[in-house]
């Protein structure tokens, strides 16, 4: 099974990113890997009431002991300097078997997506899969629902999906929509079969959606998961401008969000 090497953190001292500190140490934790904490400042350290060095090494010490408290015991920080959104999509480049944990509460906001939020712009462009924290994971006994309509892309998130689950204790549900319950049938048959799981005793929930417009159905039952995994097709380019399926449930699903590159092998 694939899995991720590493926990990059995005820390700036918000209240949204608190959340998302706590969540990247339980993660890294639960994987056995090492946690990175990012807290990005201005550059100056003049400028008043800047971001200035000292205050990103203070927020990102106060972050590393909420990740060395949720269990991670190997932890560093880096604190560069530039765009917050930038700068995060550049680490991700050079760590793209990293899964990159930031908060997600800023997806949902208008101007969030007029105004360009890191969020919103990690959540086109980030070469690593990314975790959008809004509240606690799922421990033993949640549920993480793994989207899947059958696509080979579709799959690739779910196993990304699914080794998240497996190490947080928590229950896979494999989750697809379809008009009625026979589709949906016959459609999570043939992504069982085609997945490959090589895990004997694993038991994997099956939830079929019934809907027709797969976007909507997904964000009113997103609230059922402690995470919704997805992956990013159809996350930029031509295709987001006309709204896919992603684009919709990233910026409306209100739920921790695992949003995976399907571009990788």
């Amino acid at each position: 099974m694939i899995s991720y090497r590493g926990v990059l953190i995005g820390a700036d001292g918000s209240s949204e990113s608190a959340p998302a500190i706590e969540a990247g140490g339980v993660v890294a934790a639960a994987l056995g890997v090492p946690a990175v904490v990012i807290t990005v400042w201005d550059g100056f350290t003049n400028v008043p009431e800047g971001e200035s060095y000292e205050w990103a090494l203070a927020i990102g010490d106060a972050a590393v002991k909420v990740v060395e408290d949720a269990g991670a015991t190997d932890v560093t920080s880096l604190q560069p300097t530039g765009s917050a959104a930038e700068v995060l999509v550049e680490v991700a480049e050079e760590h793209p078997d990293f899964l990159l944990v930031i908060g997600g509460a800023s997806l949902h906001r208008a101007t969030s997506r007029v105004a360009g939020s890191v969020a919103n712009r990690l959540s086109h462009h980030s070469p690593a899969d990314v975790l959008f924290v809004q509240g606690p994971l799922p421990r033993a006994g949640g549920a993480v629902g793994l989207t899947t309509d059958g696509s080979a892309t579709s799959r690739h998130a779910v196993r990304r999906g699914l080794e998240l689950t497996l190490a947080l204790g928590a229950t896979p549900h494999l989750v697809t929509v379809a008009k009625d319950l026979e589709e949906g049938g016959r459609l999570m048959s043939a992504s069982l079969g085609e997945l490959g799981i090589d895990e004997p005793d694993l038991v994997v929930e099956r939830d079929v959606l019934t809907g027709l417009l797969p976007a909507k159905t997904l964000i009113d039952a997103a609230s059922d998961y402690g995470i919704l995994a997805i992956g990013n097709r159809s996350m930029s380019g031509p295709s987001r401008l006309l709204g896919s399926v992603a684009n919709k449930v990233t910026h409306s699903a209100h739920t921790n969000l695992l949003l995976v590159n399907t571009s990788r092998d």
